[in-house]
């Protein structure tokens, strides 16, 4: 399962010299919405026996979401040494690690407090070429062995199950399990357990192969400006979005 650290709050962020990310100090503790998925796993592995390995790309500031991780009941914690916002970068990452890892079940949250771009999981699973479902609510059996009957929020108060072929990638919604307490003696021993870690390259990843797909850069960040004026706009959904872009389009 792919986890990620977030920043527990920001002071003054600034962008890196590169536009890669952004600048921040201070704790990192695991992004809520993978405790979900990290915890929907843990309950898979009590029902079936199966073993969990958390998966996070990081710097080495990211270790300690993966202690956590195995202070909670995971069998093996992996960081890939990178230090990426991209999503389109993290995720081509991701499915390259997973790629050489047997699995059966690829579990992720829906997305990071920081990014909120709700795009990795998605991403992982299309490159794999697996079949994936987004908001997951629900788990259970299938019909057979190799399968799963999956329920998803659509939204408005809406759901869909769906029966999903193993291997699957699932995008977990916050809440769907509760969350549990780590002890701390568990994390004391946790971290004396060796993490490992793989570099880009062990994974055959070049710089070119990276830059192809960098689509994202962070030019500036800067408070949200307060406006009390409200504009109501009225249309279809063609002229609407034509209007909105066009308002955005004036704003930059």
């Amino acid at each position: 399962m792919c986890i990620k650290a977030v920043p527990a709050s920001v002071k003054n962020p600034t962008p890196k010299s590169d536009g890669s990310g952004i600048v921040t100090e201070g704790d990192l503790f695991m992004n809520e919405s993978d405790d979900y998925a990290l915890e929907q796993a843990l309950l898979l592995k009590k029902g079936f026996g199966t073993t969990v390995t958390a998966l996070t790309v990081g710097s080495v500031r990211y270790q300690d979401i993966l202690h956590v991780s195995l202070a909670k009941g995971a069998d093996q914690a992996i960081r890939i040494d990178a230090d990426e916002f991209d999503p389109n970068i993290v995720s081509f990452i991701l499915s390259r690690a997973i790629g050489t890892m047997k699995h059966d079940l690829i579990l992720t949250g829906i997305e990071s407090s920081d990014g909120m771009s709700s795009q990795i999981g998605i991403s992982v699973g299309a490159q794999l070429k697996l079949p994936y479902v987004y908001a997951v609510t629900k788990l259970e059996c299938g019909d057979t062995q190799d399968s799963l009957s999956v329920t998803r929020e659509l939204g408005s108060g809406r759901y869909q199950t769906l029966e999903v072929t193993k291997p699957a990638l699932l995008c977990v919604q916050s809440g769907i399990v509760p969350l549990t307490y780590t002890p701390v003696v568990k994390l004391i021993h946790a971290r004396r357990k060796a993490i490992p870690c793989l570099s880009l390259s062990e994974l055959g990843i070049t710089d070119e192969a990276l830059s192809l797909r960098r689509k994202a850069k962070v030019v500036e960040v800067r408070p949200s400006e307060k406006n009390n004026a409200t504009v109501w706009l009225s249309g279809n959904p063609e002229q609407l979005a034509v209007e909105i872009i066009d308002k955005i389009a004036k704003a930059l």
